[in-house]
């Protein structure tokens, strides 16, 4: 029988990473932005989708600041400062460096979820 992965709570417990409440408060808001959103410990961390499309991925490592990786298949025609690199299998990047950080560019990121959210749909 196939092992269930754990919870994102207990593996985040688990992981004890340094930027804890920066990760948990990118976790409610991208869950807040529509009930469609599913959270889930995919890739041994934090993942999110709308039905089969994956919107984005925390890179857990290294500690010092917060990657997301956009899986998305419409990340790459999506608009925005906030999404870096240019990849052969449509991934876009994006980095931020702390709570400052966070809320700094939380309305972009916000508005890329909900776009991306809307393409799913």
């Amino acid at each position: 029988m196939p092992k269930k992965p754990p919870s994102v709570d207990a593996a985040l417990d688990l992981r004890a990473h340094p930027l804890r409440a920066q990760i948990d408060r990118l976790r409610d808001i991208t869950r807040a932005i529509d009930p469609a959103i599913v959270e889930e410990w995919k890739w041994n961390a934090p993942s999110y989708r709308v039905a089969s499309d994956y919107l984005y991925t925390f890179m857990l490592r290294p500690d010092d600041y917060l990657h997301l990786v956009f899986h998305h298949p419409d990340a790459p025609s999506i608009d925005s400062e906030l999404l870096e690199g240019d990849y052969a299998d449509g991934r876009r990047m994006v980095y931020l460096r702390g709570a400052d950080d966070v809320t700094a560019k939380l309305p972009e990121l916000t508005r890329v979820l909900n776009e991306l959210v809307r393409r799913s749909q």
